[in-house]
C-alpha cells in the first residue's frame, strides 16, 4: 500500500469505542484495589501442605502435556456502572500467549476481529471499516487499562492452569467455607511483585478461584472457575467470572464446544489490513 493511500486516524474516539471489545478479550477492565473479607484461616499442618505440594507439583506435569492450542465458541458479558455489553463469537488461544477473537453478528458475519500476543495487537473493526495495530502497552496507557492486565498470564487466566513452582508457595491455608485449600504464591514481573491466592479442590484436580493482589496486599481482581469439562485429555472451565474490579465492573465469560486444536503457526493470527480500511498505527 502506498503511503499515501495509508489514512491515519488520530481521534480518541475510536480508541473508546472499541474499548468495550478489548476490556471483555482480556478479561478485562480497569482494576483497582479492595477490602475484600478473607477466604482462607489456619495454615495446614506440615503433613497435609507436603501433600498439596505433591498435587502441584503432579498437576504441573499433567499441564505439560495438555494442548498447545484449543478453540471454540465464547459468549462475553461486561458490565459495570456506566454500561453493559454483551458479545459473542469464536476464540483460539495458542500457547505460549497468542489469542484471537471473532465477535460475530447474529448471522454469523464478522464484525471485529481481535489477535495479540500479549505485546502487539491488531483489531479489525468491518462496521466502521478500520484496521489498527501496534503496542499493547501503548494502547492500555491511552485507554487507562491496569498495566496488571496487559502483563498477566492470559493462558492461566481462561484454561484455569495453576502454573505455580513449589518453590514460590509463601503459605497453604484452610478455607473458611471449607471448599478446598489456599496456595499462596509470590511472584515478580518486571519489577512488579504480585501475590496469587489459588483456591483448589485436590480431590477433583481443578481451581475454583484466583485472587491476585498487590505487594501491600490490595487486591487486584478474583477469577472464579466453574462447569469444568475435559479438553484433548485436560481439565477446561466453561464458566469464567471476574469481579472485585474497579466500577464495580463484572465480567463472565461462558465456552462452549472447546476442543483441542492443530498447532497452528504463528505468523497465521498475523492480519492483514483489508483494502481501502483506514488505518491507526499505534508505536
Amino acid at each position: 500500500m502506498q503511503a499515501s493511500e495509508t489514512k491515519l486516524i488520530h481521534s480518541k474516539t475510536f480508541w473508546r469505542s472499541s474499548r468495550n471489545l478489548t476490556f471483555s478479550f482480556f478479561l478485562f477492565c480497569s482494576i483497582s484495589s479492595g477490602c475484600a473479607r478473607t477466604p482462607w484461616t489456619d495454615p495446614l499442618d506440615a503433613g497435609q501442605a507436603d501433600s498439596i505440594v505433591q498435587f502441584l507439583q503432579s498437576d504441573n506435569l499433567r499441564a505439560e502435556s495438555c494442548p498447545e492450542s484449543i478453540d471454540g465458541d465464547i459468549s462475553l458479558s461486561y458490565r459495570n456502572v456506566f454500561d453493559k455489553k454483551n458479545m459473542a463469537g469464536y476464540f483460539q488461544i495458542i500457547s505460549p500467549s497468542f489469542i484471537k477473537l471473532v465477535v460475530s453478528n447474529p448471522f454469523g458475519q464478522p464484525i471485529l476481529i481481535l489477535t495479540s500476543d500479549q505485546k502487539s495487537f491488531q483489531l479489525i473493526n468491518t462496521m466502521k471499516r478500520m484496521y489498527i495495530a501496534g503496542s499493547l502497552y501503548s494502547y492500555g496507557l491511552q485507554n487507562d487499562i491496569p498495566l496488571t492486565l496487559l502483563k498477566g498470564n492470559w493462558q492461566d487466566w481462561i484454561r484455569g492452569t495453576i502454573s505455580v513452582k513449589p518453590s514460590a508457595i509463601t503459605n497453604i491455608r484452610r478455607d473458611v467455607e471449607n471448599r478446598g485449600t489456599w496456595i499462596t504464591a509470590a511472584s515478580e514481573t518486571e519489577g512488579n511483585f504480585l501475590k496469587t491466592h489459588l483456591l483448589i479442590e485436590p480431590d477433583k484436580g481443578v481451581l475454583l478461584s484466583r485472587i491476585i493482589e498487590d505487594d501491600k496486599g490490595d487486591r487486584l481482581s478474583e477469577f472464579n472457575y466453574n462447569e469444568w469439562e475435559s479438553v484433548g485429555g485436560c481439565r477446561q472451565p466453561y464458566s469464567i467470572r471476574v469481579t472485585d474490579l474497579q466500577y464495580h465492573t463484572e465480567i463472565t465469560i461462558k465456552l462452549s464446544d472447546v476442543l483441542a486444536a492443530e498447532k497452528v503457526a504463528e505468523n497465521e493470527f498475523l492480519l492483514t489490513a483489508p483494502a481501502n480500511y483506514l488505518q491507526q498505527l499505534i508505536p
